[in-house]
Order: structure tokens, then C-alpha cells, then sequence
């Protein structure tokens, strides 16, 4: 005995292909392959098109998480999970994975996706939504905003600009000083600090640069085939813990502070904070008075 084949309504199965999203209907949802309305793809594409939900979804460019099922049946179920709390039941195993698809980005962007987000910014277009690289701000009003001391971002916020437009606007205004020109970091110097055994954390701060530009440095020296080696003595760090005796034998050393604190790889505030443990503990002798001479 044939299936009746139910119609999609007056609109035939051609226009649900050019208007994908709609064929997710309150009532049903239409199936692109023949054309029938269902409550549910699920066992219709497996038993009679031999399609997986993933092909189909490939096919006619829906997002992976799409659920093919009539509105009113999936509100029905969102409420009935909501009340019986079913997603703290959820397998930790299920939540890896979906934390795992939502940080790739090397994944293709659906049409569903591509769709939705036109739609979006149509609709912000139509109430009146413009970027912020065409906002246009008032001379007046920076001068106003600039002479009660207010800073660039607080300005940025108030006018809707970003931070770097409205520091520009300023300085072309001449409320703000002119932008220092970058500072021309010498490589070769870099490289020589890095052969004698430095980290980039103790590179930057004899340079007086940001550490993240002595890496970036580091990285195109390697690019360029250019040996760069790797320091043998512990990476610096401030929050490094160390026995008691370790601490103790470096100190014996002698030095100052700051050279206890290059020695350990630690920082400064480290081997002030751990003396004054240790002291309190009696580990390390008190440190004596200075004697008062006083006369008659």
C-alpha cells in the first residue's frame, strides 16, 4: 500500500529549497528530499531516503545543532526538560564535546548561520543601528567631555566611539598629546641576551620593552632559520615555591635582595616574604638593633 504523500501547503516543495528556514514549520517540518510534512526527519530520512540527519543537514546548508522538529512539538519538550530538570543529568562526556565544537574555529560556517546573522544585521540597519567606524561625533561635545578630566575610554563610552577613534579625535583636537612613535627594538641585541641564558620575562624588563614583543621577536628569529637557543637554567616566576633549605644555602650566598632574587629565578617581594617567615620561625637570626650613643 502506497504513503500518502502530504503536501507542504500551497507553496510547493522548490520554494522550501530556496527558503530553507522555513521549512521548519509551526505545525511540521517539510522535507526537502520529496516534499512531505512530518513531525520529525529523524526515522523519515533514515528508513526512506537512507540519508543521516548530518548529510541532510550538509546538504541543505543547516547549522549541526539544528533540530528537525515542529515548533510546537520542540516547545512542548523544552518545557517538559525544563521541568524535570534534565540537563543536570547531562554526561560530563556530552558537555566535553560540545565545549570542544564551540572552540574550533577552523569549521565552515553553515548557510543557516551566514543567514541568520544577514537577517540580524538587516534588522539593526532598519531601527537605526550604525558601525562605529561612520558614527559621527560633535567637536563641541569632545571639548566638553575633555575639559571636566574625563578620560579616553570614559569618552569613548559616552559618545559610542572606540577607544582608538576617540583618542585620535582628541589628539587631532590637541587635548591630547601627540602619539609617541614606536620604540625601534634592536634585535641582535635581543638575540645576544637570549644566548647568554635569559628568559623574555628578564629580556623585557633590561630593555624596558613588553614581553609579549620580545616572544613575537624570538618567533620570527626561529622563522628565519635563525638558531635561538633555549636557556638550561628555571623559567622566572614569582609565585615559584622552594624548600626551606634551598632557600637558605642561596641565602648563605650572600648578596642583596635583588640578587637572592636573580639567583632562585623568583621575584623580589618572593625573598622578602620568605625571610620574614623564616625569621619569625627562628630559622634566621632577628635583625639587630642599631645602637643609640647617648651622652650625659
Amino acid at each position: 500500500m502506497a504513503t500518502r504523500r502530504i503536501s507542504p501547503g500551497r507553496r510547493g516543495v522548490g520554494y522550501y529549497r530556496a527558503h530553507f528556514l522555513e521549512s521548519i514549520r509551526r505545525d511540521g517540518v517539510v522535507c526537502l528530499e520529496c516534499g512531505k510534512l512530518l513531525k520529525a526527519l529523524g526515522s523519515h530520512l533514515r528508513l526512506l531516503h537512507h540519508v543521516a540527519l548530518d548529510d541532510y543537514r550538509e546538504t541543505w546548508g543547516f547549522n549541526r545543532q539544528t533540530a528537525f522538529v515542529a515548533a510546537d512539538t520542540a516547545a512542548r519538550l523544552r518545557r517538559l526538560a525544563i521541568k524535570r530538570n534534565l540537563g543536570a543529568n547531562g554526561s560530563g562526556e556530552l558537555m566535553a564535546k560540545a565545549r570542544a565544537a564551540r572552540r574550533r574555529k577552523d569549521q565552515v560556517q553553515r548557510l543557516e548561520s551566514r543567514v541568520r546573522q544577514s537577517e540580524a544585521k538587516k534588522r539593526l540597519y532598519a531601527d537605526g543601528w550604525q558601525p562605529r567606524r561612520y558614527r559621527k561625533v560633535e567637536d563641541g561635545r569632545l571639548r566638553s567631555l575633555a575639559k571636566r578630566s574625563v578620560d579616553a575610554k570614559t569618552i569613548a563610552r559616552k559618545t559610542g566611539l572606540s577607544v582608538d577613534q576617540a583618542r585620535n579625535r582628541l589628539q587631532g583636537l590637541g587635548l591630547l598629546p601627540p602619539h609617541q612613535p614606536r620604540r625601534v627594538v634592536d634585535r641582535r641585541r635581543i638575540l645576544d641576551l637570549r644566548t647568554k641564558g635569559l628568559w623574555p620575562l628578564e629580556i623585557a624588563r633590561r630593555l624596558r620593552i613588553q614581553p609579549q614583543l620580545v616572544r613575537k621577536i624570538l618567533w620570527q628569529l626561529r622563522r628565519q632559520r635563525v638558531i635561538v637557543p633555549t636557556p638550561s637554567r628555571p623559567r622566572p616566576n614569582k609565585w615559584r615555591k622552594m624548600s626551606d633549605q634551598r632557600f637558605l644555602r642561596a641565602r648563605r650566598l650572600g648578596g642583596t635582595t635583588v640578587q637572592i632574587a636573580k639567583r632562585l629565578c623568583v621575584s623580589r617581594a618572593y625573598v622578602i616574604r620568605k625571610t620574614w617567615h623564616l625569621r619569625r620561625r627562628g630559622l634566621i637570626a632577628p635583625v639587630s638593633a642599631p645602637r643609640i650613643n647617648r651622652k650625659g
